[in-house]
């Protein structure tokens, strides 16, 4: 990868401009012609490097519940629980890893229902369909406070700096934004979460679909992100496909009188995506999670190690994935369409 993809990749992570040809003012700067970052857009996600680029929501702000749910699943009834657990359309990732709570997966589910019912029966369905015990233990993890929320990934090489933009703060984690759940701004919600159109004006094609100008969705993106609706509009990459093929949940024990501060402290670091505190169980006393990568394992085990030592806390384990069963955004407002 050259380093004018690098750049683009760093640009389109982070900022990705919410005007009427965006593509044009990516371009900037950096030698290339609008269709040239749209050639350069279309190859990388060609090549698996970009998964999509879109809105990003603050679920809880649109009336979602979710959670990190860690279930202790049998070997032989695991392919059963997969399936089980992925067909819920709320789950949005679902991982192995080691230890008895074995399978991980993240959960969302809609405005009205019940987080732990849902998991609940998902639980029950799971264990029915693998002919194990009657219900499945399982750890509903909510987080209690967010620290970090954001996978911006380091592309940049050395040499790279002269046309890379100055770093931004990152959104805020929470909102308190009042969203209305009207039949238009479902349909907005439900078309921004797609993928960008790669062509020279695409909020142009998204609201010609919507029916509206695309000066008024441009104007409803805009207030949305500075809301909080909308937490981030930018391109979600594929970790593996730009260098970074390993990452690992780190978990700690933290007495409650240190953890903002020790949260505060893991946020600060590039290397960390996600930070929250969560609630412990008798048999999982871990309490701060976050979420780190890296170009290989040993890489990743090294930042661990440093982020013990910055924050003082020893009681902690890595947990990689040993297996991937799912990985896609969450599609909201799945109940509209029935």
């Amino acid at each position: 990868m050259d380093s004018t993809n690098r750049v683009l990749l760093d640009r389109v992570q982070r900022s990705f401009p919410i005007v009427s040809d965006p593509y044009r003012v990516l371009a900037e700067g950096l030698e290339i012609s609008e269709q040239g970052v749209l050639e350069r857009i279309g190859a990388l996600k060609q090549k698996g490097a970009i998964r999509q680029i879109s809105a990003i929501f603050n679920t809880g702000t649109l009336g979602y519940r979710s959670s990190l749910v860690a279930m202790a699943v049998p070997q032989k009834a695991l392919d059963c629980a997969v399936r089980t657990v992925n067909a819920y359309p709320g789950v949005s990732h679902n991982y192995l890893r080691p230890g008895a709570f074995n399978m991980w997966f993240t959960i969302a589910v809609p405005p009205g229902q019940s987080l732990e019912a849902v998991v609940s029966e998902l639980s029950s369905k799971a264990a029915l369909a693998g002919g194990g015990p009657a219900v499945l233990p399982a750890l509903v993890l909510p987080a209690v406070k967010k620290y970090k929320l954001a996978v911006v990934l380091d592309v940049l090489e050395d040499g790279d700096w002269e046309h890379a933009e100055e770093k931004t703060e990152l959104p805020p984690t929470e909102s308190n934004a009042n969203f209305s759940p009207t039949p238009a701004n479902i349909r907005i919600v439900k078309c921004i979460q797609e993928d960008l159109p790669l062509v020279p004006k695409p909020f142009g094609v998204w609201a010609d679909s919507l029916g509206m100008q695309e000066s008024e969705l441009l104007r409803t993106v805009s207030d949305w992100m500075r809301q909080g609706t909308i937490r981030r509009f930018a391109a979600v990459l594929n970790h593996r496909q730009v260098g970074f093929r390993a990452n690992g949940m780190v978990v700690w024990k933290c007495s409650q009188d240190r953890i903002d501060r020790a949260g505060a402290i893991l946020a600060s670091y590039p290397e960390v995506s996600h930070c929250y505190s969560r609630h412990a169980y008798p048999e999982w006393p871990y309490n701060l999670y976050a979420m780190i990568h890296g170009r290989s394992r040993q890489e990743c085990e090294s930042t661990a190690g440093r982020l013990a030592a910055a924050t003082g806390l020893d009681n902690f384990r890595i947990l990689f994935s040993t297996k991937e069963f799912k990985k896609k955004r969450l599609k909201l407002f799945w109940q509209a369409n029935r």
